[in-house]
């Protein structure tokens, strides 16, 4: 099992992209790891023969766990069990790979017995000829189905199962780990966001003809909030044992959405970088980040989080800090509502701002005149 970062630990061997005694080459991809941040696709450490595959799919393991065995043509292998037994860390008890199932036998059935079970929708493996050991014919094919019609409907299914692995798994331990482990806090203000939406409104036409990127609300966020964590740096910070560690980086992570789970990649330095280049990242990591593709690098090290749900419809929620950091920001929806404004009714784009904090490192005032601050940037 390699270690594919300084934190990583173990990892969950997925699934094999070469067959036991199939060919590798060295650096192409052999098989696919999830760790509790990624999935990575790991390339062949060397070229021969995948000739001994010892742990099967979906099998968590330590780092430096044996997985296979690459070898030259015509090398003798050791059985999987045995170099179980002997080549994982911790010795024998180690999830192996389960012998191959044999063949199943070739079923004898007439070319016409074949074409009437396909076009009826038969598995010709469930039908049995009329006599042992002769082969299937149209009559015996015909007798299933009529047999198939006359059974009884099956009862309806109790409801479909999802399977709690991969990263759903990964997403919900971590989530519950953040909130047993702090003591989080949740503070929400609705904003006007006048002045935000004025300011894509001038700048995206231009920002998109120069780029050929869509400028987002995410991407303003990133931009606004990484330069005034630089002026309230308790929000910006890591408890690292007795000792809280305040960056003076920003390392922006945005929460992306996938369909089996969360992933936060990170927008490095956002405190002191142009908006294009904040833009940038957040496409090209989002896009990673939907293909599968993005490396531990890409996930670790950030110091703060946005989660943006308005484009999901979602007027305000309750963020969960994503450790080892101190704080997130959830955002709602814009929504324009009736403000009072010096002492008169006027029609404001409106926003809900919700930041949860970790109140071991931030008390409830610090927290809450970042959230003025912000609030006051974006009217």
């Amino acid at each position: 099992m390699p270690k594919l970062g300084m934190a990583m630990k173990k990892g969950t061997l997925k699934r094999w992209l070469v067959a036991e005694g199939g060919a590798v080459e060295l650096g192409k991809p052999l098989l696919e790891v999830m760790t509790e941040k990624i999935n990575a696709v790991v390339e062949s450490p060397a070229s021969g023969v995948l000739g001994r595959v010892v742990v099967a799919p979906n099998t968590e393991l330590p780092v430096g766990a044996l997985l296979a065995l690459i070898g030259e043509a015509g090398d003798v292998f050791p059985p999987a069990q045995e170099l179980g037994q002997a080549g994982q860390p911790g010795g024998p008890g180690q999830p192996v790979a389960a012998a191959a199932p044999a063949a199943a036998p070739e079923v004898l059935a007439s070319p016409a017995a074949r074409r009437l079970a396909r076009d009826l929708g038969i598995d010709i493996a469930e039908v049995a000829p009329s006599t042992a050991g002769k082969r299937i014919t149209t009559d015996d094919v015909e007798a299933f189905a009529a047999a198939r019609e006359a059974a009884p409907p099956a009862p309806p299914a109790a409801g479909r199962t999802i399977p709690f692995t991969g990263i759903r798994k990964v997403v919900a331990e971590r989530l519950h780990d953040s909130l047993r482990g702090m003591a989080q806090v949740t503070i929400s203000r609705e904003a006007d966001v006048s002045g935000l939406v004025g300011l894509r409104e001038r700048l995206a036409p231009g920002f998109e003809a120069a780029s050929g990127i869509h400028l987002t609300y995410t991407d303003l966020f990133v931009e606004v909030v990484a330069r005034l964590l630089t002026e309230h740096p308790l929000l910006n910070t890591t408890l690292d044992g007795d000792t809280i560690v305040a960056w003076e980086a920003v390392h922006m992570g945005v929460a992306v959405a996938l369909e089996d789970g969360l992933i936060v990649p990170v927008i490095r330095n956002s405190h002191c970088r142009p908006l294009r280049e904040i833009a940038a990242d957040r496409v090209e990591l989002t896009g990673k980040a939907q293909a599968g593709t993005l490396n531990l690098e890409e996930v670790e090290g950030g110091t703060f989080t946005i989660s943006n749900l308005g484009s999901f419809g979602a007027d305000s929620f309750t963020p969960i800090v994503n450790p080892p950091q101190c704080a997130i920001l959830g955002i709602g929806r814009i929504v324009d509502k009736p403000v009072v404004v010096d002492g008169t009714v006027q029609v404001r784009p409106t926003m809900w701002l919700s930041l949860t904090f970790d109140h071991r490192l931030v008390d409830g005032a610090p927290a809450a005149r970042f959230l003025q601050a912000l609030s006051d940037s974006l009217a």
